[in-house]
Formats: structure tokens, sequence, C-alpha cells
């Protein structure tokens, strides 16, 4: 059993205490693919770095995410911006 700081420097996370971060951003759905992808990498960084924190990894993986989603929603022809 690991003994949890809190801070996220906890590694490899606790699955159990990733989701709780990710459901408190209102991304609940993202906890799975981030562990796992992240976890297939050994906690390292794309470029081989040690991660120190996994909430810094986490903030950054949501915003990129949403992000995402947001220049996805630009480019819908139901988004009225795009006409």
């Amino acid at each position: 059993m690991h003994i949890h700081d809190g801070l996220g420097t906890t590694m490899p996370p606790d699955k159990e205490v990733l989701l709780i971060y990710f459901d408190q951003k209102g991304e609940g759905g993202l906890a799975d693919d981030f562990f796992n992808e992240h976890d297939a990498r050994g906690w390292k960084t794309p470029t081989g770095g040690t991660i120190y924190n996994w909430k810094v990894c986490a903030a950054e993986w949501i915003y990129n995410h949403r992000q995402e989603v947001k220049r996805r929603f630009r480019q819908s022809p139901f988004n009225s911006e795009s006409f």
C-alpha cells in the first residue's frame, strides 16, 4: 500500500487517486487513457525524462484535450463561427 501525499508525487499514481483527480476536473472519462498511456511509457515523458509529479502531467493532459475539443468544434459544420 502506498502512502499518498495528495500532491501528485507518489509515482506511479494509485489509479483510484488519479480517477478522483480527473473526476474533480470534470474529465473522469480521460483517466484511463491518461493512466494507460503513461503506464505504457513507464511514467516517463515522451522524450524519456522522469515524471516527478503526475498531477502536473494530468493538468497538461486535460488542458491539451480541451484545446483539441475546441479546435474540433471550431472546424465543425454545426458551429456557426465556421461559416
